[in-house]
């Protein structure tokens, strides 16, 4: 047995670490902030959040020594690759309609996809966020464990997930005063900026996954 506390605050600093990490999931916060305000990147947040703490909890309740093998590994980059092209597709495709005004039936199709939508996504096709979970997560839940049991484990999972969240909420706060210190056309340029990055991102996954 060990201080349920100290595995906690553990936990906590290594999600605050992977959330401060340039990745996938905080492009697409500055984006979906940059282009709806800060109800959007708290959107996104919430479906990111809340899909990586059901995977922690889930790890930490008897699947800690979960292993995905190189073809699920593959697999997983080819398709999150593709599907952040889309989204930073869907992004310029939005940006240049926006440009030409407001549809009623644009307006309607994007509601399909939300931002809570995208950030669940954004968690379970991101193959960064699987080796994560299959590799320091599980080791990190695993130690808790064995040290407190299921139930240090699971405050290791709510610590590290919460640690995530401050940093992406760190994103969500810097992103919402785009509009006032640039103006439409500079929060419209960041926005094309963003959506770049996301496809960058998502290609070299695919090229990742197919070469490996």
């Amino acid at each position: 047995m060990t201080d349920p506390a100290g595995l906690a605050l553990s936990a906590f600093a290594l999600g605050f670490a992977l959330g401060a990490a340039p990745g996938p999931v905080q492009v697409l916060i500055l984006s979906e902030t940059a282009k709806r305000g800060l109800a959007g990147g708290l959107r996104v947040m919430l479906g990111a959040n809340l899909t990586l703490l059901a995977i922690l909890i889930v790890l930490a309740v008897g699947f800690a020594s979960l292993q995905i093998g190189p073809g699920a590994l593959r697999g997983l980059r080819v398709v999150g690759g593709l599907f952040l092209v889309w989204i930073g597709g869907s992004e310029l495709r939005s940006i240049v309609r926006d440009a030409a005004g407001p549809d009623g039936n644009v307006e309607r199709r994007a509601a399909r996809y939300g931002p809570t939508a995208k950030g669940i996504v954004s968690v379970l096709l991101n193959p960064g966020a699987w080796i994560f979970f299959a590799t320091t997560a599980s080791a990190v839940l695993a130690n808790a464990t064995h040290l407190g049991g299921t139930q240090a484990a699971v405050l290791a999972a709510i610590a590290m997930a919460v640690g995530v969240s401050c940093s992406d909420a760190t994103f969500t706060v810097l992103g919402s005063g785009g509009r006032r210190l640039v103006g439409d056309r500079g929060l419209r340029w960041i926005r094309i900026g963003l959506a770049s990055a996301l496809i960058a991102i998502g290609l070299a996954f695919v090229v990742r996954g197919i070469q490996a």
